[in-house]
């Protein structure tokens, strides 16, 4: 499945501020991130990264990246149907969802019936 990238603010509820990074491949607006080395994020090719925000615009790779992190309520784009309160994580393709291995990163706050649009507390 291709991304598609969330349209208009992502950020709904700003916390703590974006934090700037380099992105180290093409990253759509919209998409969650992991850590892929000193100062770099990017888009997890698996289902056991670590979520560390999503991002606030889209970018090539070795361009600057704002993403929203914890304590950040933002819109980002959610993988199958998900719930309010169901705890979430990173997986694949920067889409956002449910499962034992990476239940704790996120909080779904506007859930989807469907693959879509969605919005979460990042936890950290």
């Amino acid at each position: 499945m291709a991304f598609i990238p969330v349209e208009g603010d992502i950020c709904e509820l700003p916390g703590v501020g974006g934090y700037k990074f380099t992105a180290s491949g093409l990253i759509y607006k919209g998409q969650a991130v992991t850590y892929t080395g000193d100062n770099t994020v990017g888009v997890p090719n698996n289902n056991n990264a670590r979520l560390l925000g999503v991002a606030d615009v889209t970018v090539a790779a070795g361009n600057p990246i704002c993403i929203y992190g914890p304590g950040n309520i933002v819109y980002c784009k959610l993988s199958g149907a998900q719930s309010a309160g169901t705890r979430v994580g990173i997986i694949s393709e920067g889409y956002i969802a449910n499962s034992a291995d990476y239940s704790s990163q996120a909080v779904v706050v506007q859930g989807t019936t469907a693959t879509g649009d969605g919005k979460i507390l990042i936890l950290g």
